[in-house]
């Protein structure tokens, strides 16, 4: 019989703390991956003068003669690279610790790069409805995370400028999980494509079904309701609420670093 001695609040601590850094780790591969993947497939096609290549992958992403339209696909394809980097960067202790003033100007690029992509893509959503495949509550998903990450992104600024360092972290990861939702989306399809080997509750081509409901719902809104539970079970709950946070994020993580390995060889790699 195993004793529950072991089980003390010293070790439900480390449990957590543990499970956290295992879950930003595989975020921080899986965000690495991709951000190459920006690059090398995006800034290639774009500083080429071949805007036309982003119709491989977005549906409507480039239209001859739409000026207007085709800048704002630009500025936020380009701009999501810049903001996984340096979002990761903003999370990375080392640089918070050693490097406090690249900390605090890259914070500054973050939340701008932040809220240009939620403006940007708030905009392809209202004038491209062909951009972004699927159905409306999709659609309204996007809109939503798009206005979560303007609040989150207001609060982390206003937070850092009254030097409230505590609340500003904790909007600062608020903002880092809403920013993350689009690509959370990617990883999840590639894990649950992965996991059956073929389209299991949605349709590929119209892009809608019960599942990608069920996905919107995950990628954006309860990544922030789990981030919520995590920050409240480390700063103040009990042993056993901090070790069941500590299992959710481990299973979390866990299927979140099979959707890396399948969006990265199934989606990311082959097209560049």
């Amino acid at each position: 019989m195993i004793s529950t001695t072991i089980f003390t609040p010293d070790f439900a601590a480390k449990a957590i703390s543990r499970s956290a850094n295992f879950w930003f780790v595989t975020v921080l591969l899986g965000q690495t991956i991709f951000s190459y993947y920006i690059v090398a497939f995006y800034y290639a096609a774009t500083f080429s003068f071949e805007i036309e290549q982003f119709n491989q992958v977005m549906p409507a992403g480039y239209i001859e003669g739409d000026t207007q339209g085709n800048i704002a696909v630009i500025v936020h394809v380009l701009f999501a690279a810049i903001i996984t980097v340096g979002g990761l960067m903003q999370l990375l202790p080392v640089i918070r610790k050693r490097l406090p003033a690249l900390h605090r100007w890259n914070g500054r690029l973050y939340l701008l790069t932040a809220v240009t992509m939620s403006l940007s893509g708030g905009f392809m959503i209202l004038t491209r409805s062909d951009l972004v495949a699927g159905s409306g509550f999709g659609h309204i998903a996007l809109m939503m995370n798009g206005a979560i990450i303007l609040v989150c992104a207001v609060m982390a600024f206003k937070h850092a400028r009254q030097r409230k360092f505590a609340r500003h972290r904790e909007w600062a990861l608020r903002l880092f999980v809403a920013v993350s939702g689009v690509w959370m989306f990617r990883v999840g399809m590639m894990a649950w494509l992965g996991w059956h080997g073929e389209p299991v509750g949605f349709d590929p081509v119209s892009f809608s079904g019960p599942f990608l409901t069920v996905l919107h719902t995950l990628s954006y809104i309860t990544p922030l309701l789990f981030l919520e539970l995590y920050l409240r079970a480390q700063a103040r709950g009990s042993v056993t609420q901090k070790l069941m946070t500590a299992g959710g994020l481990l299973v979390l993580s866990l299927a979140m670093l099979g959707g890396v390995v399948a969006a990265t060889f199934g989606m990311w790699l082959p097209r560049i």
